[in-house]
């Protein structure tokens, strides 16, 4: 038996304070011990997460390890564009939602929300509606939502748009009494319109099949011209081009550009004035709303790619991102282009960045946190560290910063709206300080697992993307059936699993441990370390025991069964049954999914990473892989697996369907496999 996993810290968590025990008198970095401020929204709950135990750099690790692992996870054939295929996907879903909407039939059907009211997940971009009395937000997957400027009752328009909304462009409507034009985009290439409050959505007119939209923005000299800038295949290279539209996203044309060069343009926020547009390492302006442009001169460095902002303060002070093969680096010109200074290079940096409008020495731009200058670049500071949002979510921001937008606020300053992984803030003295927008009603979180006790149906708990591990105890939901979370402890949480259904031992893991969830009330928090050297997914699935609830099986090269020892709560872990892929499979082969029989919890299913379906009789100590698997093996990553309650011979496998069907069936044991997809759309099943 290897030595016992060590349980770093326990955490017991309080509904009423929201407080945090430290067990054993061991510290976390970041751990808050008292409950946050006090907030003006009534009975809304605050409470101040934990901070998970890996180092800060785990952070942005997780960014590109995740992606590689949502990539592996659809896996399809040679050719096979996955993102194509959740397009068209996507745009049937809109002209299904389109068609509904015109025959006024309603689409609301057995399903209830259940949340989260107060845990808001990612949010890209945020503008103001055309009369500047209310606010558009654009989620990561959640679509638009509307709501009042400080945060209010926050109201999804076509919440079920595919991709969410990256960027946002709103024009008041030709008709005086008619509702904005709101144009969303997403970094993707997916264009929308809609002029009814998103009852439907339409694709303009003219734009290419765009691959990706790197700017989409308005201008305000009262002609409400919409530009973007879009990438697509043009005779087997990726160009980009400027287009705009005239006729309040009714149709786009083009305006300037087709190069391979990664551009950007910006316009003044508050009055009209010039344009300015990078491309093919220049600058350019137009005086005439971009019928026409001029060369200014050419940008400081050759460069791949630019990212631009200004600030209207100056003449205008423009500011500059350039990726000089691989490293990025900050350059200002005081000018309008016609001469730039190197500032610095620049780390942490996602494409985020944001001058102000009144004050030509602010300046921001957005990676993890957000660094910003307020003297013309001589120093650079931060906003606040990503974890300082745990000890108060009302004033400090979340990690991780996609968007970031200044606009003028009617009274000659200006409003910063900051958009994380945790939700939207706003600032008005220019990111002194920050105010959440989003503590109530913004429900755009993004979840990876949910559990509802079967002891208790009020108890639900949920995994969220980079928003931590929730629960929710709330028994009434007569007036809400919204749910209110506390997020017990900050990271990314998938594969919740219980033996025997209730939250007494719970189990959910985050990229580097398993965390136990001890407790139908009040519970308590323990980590317990993966095995080491184990190969396994960047988030490994785990199944409980059916025998024991404080037992569960690890799914990695080959599968690990952990133990809570007698009266200690540490686990003990050994390697589990005689299979072993490292040895009998292909390179890099680990399990994504295990399921035991409730016929005959002896019998037990499961699937690889290459698509191998696997049964055994003896609990997964003896394993025989299933002579025909259905799809073909290195198309298919098997994440689902659910054996039939009602015949232990029976059982079901879902993954990746682009090139094969995402579900199959056995019911023989797993002799042969059938394909049980057909209705399904061409997509990847989770669950």
């Amino acid at each position: 038996m290897l030595a016992p996993r060590r349980d770093v810290i326990g955490l017991l968590t309080s509904r009423a304070a929201a407080a945090v025990l430290l067990a054993a008198g061991l510290t976390a970095t970041g751990c808050s011990t008292s409950s946050s401020a006090p907030t003006d929204r009534g009975a809304l709950r605050i409470p101040p997460p934990t901070e998970h135990r890996l180092a800060e750099g785990s952070e942005s690790e997780h960014k590109s390890r995740r992606k590689a692992w949502m990539r592996e996870r659809h896996r399809a054939a040679p050719g096979v564009d996955v993102k194509a295929v959740e397009r068209r996907n996507g745009e049937r879903q809109l002209a299904k939602r389109n068609q509904l909407a015109a025959m006024s039939v309603a689409t609301t059907g057995a399903w209830t929300e259940r949340g989260s009211r107060n845990q808001a997940g990612r949010v890209h971009v945020a503008q103001p509606s055309s009369d500047g009395l209310s606010l558009y937000a654009g989620s990561s997957k959640g679509g638009v939502w509307h709501g009042t400027l400080d945060g209010q009752d926050w109201e999804p328009l076509g919440d079920n748009i595919y991709g969410g909304a990256h960027w946002l462009a709103v024009v008041p409507s030709a008709t005086p009494s008619e509702p904005d034009v709101i144009v969303r985009a997403t970094d993707g290439g997916d264009v929308q319109a809609t002029n009814d409050m998103g009852a439907t959505w339409f694709v303009p007119a003219g734009l290419p099949d765009a691959v990706g939209v790197r700017r989409m923005l308005v201008t305000k000299d009262g002609s409400h011209t919409i530009f973007i800038m879009v990438r697509f295949w043009d005779a087997g290279q990726l160009k980009t081009s400027l287009y705009r539209s005239t006729d309040r996203g009714q149709s786009f044309h083009w305006s300037n550009g087709l190069f391979t060069y990664s551009g950007d343009v910006w316009a003044p926020r508050n009055g009209p004035g010039a344009l300015y547009l990078t491309k093919l390492d220049k600058l350019y302006v137009s005086n005439d709303t971009g019928a026409s442009w001029v060369e200014v001169g050419p940008l400081p460095a050759s460069a791949n790619g630019a990212e631009l902002t200004g600030s209207e303060a100056g003449a205008p002070r423009l500011w500059l991102v350039l990726d000089e093969s691989g490293t990025k680096r900050l350059y200002r010109s005081d000018n309008a282009g016609g001469s730039w200074t190197f500032i610095t290079d620049v780390s942490d940096y996602w494409g985020t960045l944001q001058a102000s409008i009144v004050d030509p020495d602010l300046f921001a731009w957005g990676g993890v946190e957000v660094h910003y200058t307020t003297n013309a670049g001589s120093s650079f500071d931060i906003v606040n560290t990503w974890g300082a949002y745990y000890g108060n979510p009302a004033i400090y921001l979340h990690a991780d910063i996609p968007g970031m937008d200044v606009l003028p606020d009617g009274m000659g300053g200006e409003i910063w709206y900051v958009s994380t992984d945790g939700g939207l803030y706003r600032s008005t003295d220019g990111l002194d300080t920050v105010e959440n927008l989003s503590l109530d009603g913004l429900r755009v979180s993004q979840y990876y697992t949910t559990h509802t006790s079967t002891a208790d149906p009020s108890h639900v708990a949920a995994g969220a993307q980079d928003q931590g591990w929730q629960w929710a105890d709330d028994a009434d939901t007569a007036t809400d059936p919204v749910l209110q979370f506390d997020q017990l402890i900050s990271g990314d949480y998938g594969h919740a699993t219980s033996g025997d259904g209730t939250h007494e031992y719970l189990y959910t893991t985050y990229p580097g441990f398993t965390l136990v969830h001890k407790g139908e009330t009040n519970p308590a928090l323990y980590f317990v370390d993966f095995p080491d050297g184990s190969t396994h997914a960047w988030l490994p699935p785990i199944t409980a025991s059916p025998h024991s609830n404080v037992r569960f099986f690890f799914c990695a090269e080959r599968l690990y069964r952990f133990q809570k020892l007698v009266g200690l709560n540490e686990w003990s872990v050994i390697p589990w049954g005689t299979t072993d892929l490292s040895v009998t499979g292909n390179p890099g082969e680990y399990f994504t999914g295990l399921a035991f029989s409730p016929v005959d919890p002896e019998r037990c299913y499961a699937a690889t990473s290459s698509g191998r379906l696997l049964v055994s009789d003896d609990r997964a100590v003896n394993m025989t892989e299933s002579p025909t698997t259905g799809p073909g093996a290195h198309y298919f990553y098997g994440t689902a697996v659910v054996a039939s309650a009602l015949d232990r011979d029976t059982a079901y496998v879902g993954g990746s369907g682009y090139s094969n069907p995402a579900v199959w069936r056995t019911t023989d044991r797993g002799a042969t496999n059938h394909d049980w997809g057909p209705g399904l759309p061409t997509t990847h099943l989770n669950s």
